[in-house]
């Protein structure tokens, strides 16, 4: 009877919960009724204005259920629309205006645990705009965006003060301008030391592509001093490789760098590592190196482990753009014998159409091209973790993965 009992407070609790979380979205479905019964328009308006006065903090995005939700802009306009992962990024969803008033609505669906970001635009060539009634915020190389997280997505506690839109910090990192040989020009790059880092131990080493983006969008230097604090990985090195050309229209660039370029991995292999092992107490196991990147970073870190493994013995591609020149790498895994590296490999299932504006059209779909990579490698019989989220080609993805994957690579010791 006590067991009995114990279940059925935490069952009144949860559904306590769900529907404190819900009644802002009834409200709201309140005020649509209580404005299509009015026949004045001033009075229509005055019942939106009051809603949002008193409308609470945290209310909004509304959820009606754990797989719908309702995004609401309030502004005199043509037309608003909704740009973001729930679209791929491709065609806006246009929401209804409510006639009489200043009020534009989308109801929407996603998977309970899933994380979207978005924009609004107002009319079809108009810029876009963050969600100005959202305080939640994620960063990209093009400013902000409004982030949705549905009812069960789980936010880590390692974000919580930047969830407003804040940018992670450079500062207490080792900048350094590195020449390149091979390449024939320099790579600015940044060095996170743990801490109590200590010369007479050796250390693991975590290299990571668009360096300065890690650094701004997803905060791994604050991410690792907690994951260490914590005791979740071991004491590392974290090594920023920034491209030249960022968020610039020039080149040499990320993309010259990153599409399957042998030069590219000549330096990172047989320049940039010796250098840091020169300079710093690194583990020169292969086992101890860790290559990282994001989309087409994510495509050369899936390569170097494969072309250089007595360097490299293990590779995290996140969202990597594995269609590139018709699946050439994924054909690399699976007409060569299985070489002896760990990879770690992950995608949101908002990936669809990447890049649909600059991309061969018959690439554009990573979460597509993610799979091929993952089938090939089960039949290789390769030492890997795939992983598909509910989420899109964005920093908030991959920050928020990087964690998972850096305690499989690396974990720490039990206190």
């Amino acid at each position: 009877m006590k067991k009995l009992t114990v279940v059925l407070f935490v069952a009144a609790t949860l559904a306590g919960c769900v529907m404190r979380r819900n009644e802002p979205a009834r409200k709201f479905e309140r005020l649509l009724n209580r404005i299509e019964r009015s026949g004045d328009a001033a009075q229509k308006q005055q019942l939106v204005d009051e809603f949002f006065r008193k409308l609470q903090p945290g209310a909004y995005p509304f959820f009606p259920s754990d797989t719908s939700y309702v995004l609401v802009y309030r502004g005199v306009k043509d037309s608003v629309g909704v740009l973001g992962d729930m679209n791929n990024w491709t065609q806006a969803q246009w929401m209804t205006h409510v006639a009489g008033t200043d009020l534009f609505y989308y109801r929407g669906t996603a998977p309970a645990g899933a994380r979207l970001e978005y924009w609004f635009i107002f009319g079809k060539t108009s810029l876009w705009t963050i969600d100005p009634l959202n305080p939640a915020k994620s960063l990209n190389g093009f400013g902000e965006l409004s982030e949705l997280a549905m009812p069960r997505y789980r936010q880590h506690p390692y974000f919580a003060e930047f969830r407003s839109g804040r940018k992670g910090s450079a500062a207490g990192l080792q900048v350094r301008e590195m020449e390149s040989q091979v390449l024939g020009y320099p790579h600015a790059i940044h060095v996170y030391l743990p801490p109590g880092y200590d010369i007479k131990h050796r250390y693991p080493v975590l290299y990571l592509q668009d360096g300065i983006d890690y650094v701004e969008f997803a905060q791994v230097p604050q991410m690792l001093d907690q994951l260490i604090r914590d005791r979740k990985i071991r004491p590392l090195i974290a090594v920023f490789v920034t491209p030249p050309n960022r968020l610039q229209p020039g080149m040499p660039n990320r993309m010259t760098e990153y599409g399957l370029n042998d030069t590219y991995v000549h330096f990172f292999t047989d320049e940039l590592v010796p250098y840091i092992d020169a300079q710093f107490a690194t583990d020169p196991q292969p086992g101890a190196r860790l290559v990282v990147g994001d989309s087409f970073g994510g495509l050369i870190s899936a390569y170097i482990p494969f072309l250089r493994p007595d360097i490299f013995g293990n590779g995290y591609s996140q969202s990597g753009y594995l269609s590139f020149k018709g699946d050439t790498l994924i054909r690399l895994y699976r007409d060569t014998p299985k070489r002896p590296v760990r990879l770690y490999i992950d995608s949101g299932i908002y990936e669809e159409t990447v890049g649909a504006s600059f991309l061969p059209a018959a690439e554009t779909n990573f979460i597509a091209a993610n799979r091929r990579f993952e089938k090939v490698l089960r039949a290789q019989g390769y030492e890997y973790v795939y992983r598909e989220y509910p989420e899109g080609h964005t920093w908030g993805n991959w920050r928020r993965h990087l964690i998972d994957a850096l305690i499989w690579f690396f974990p720490g010791e039990k206190p």
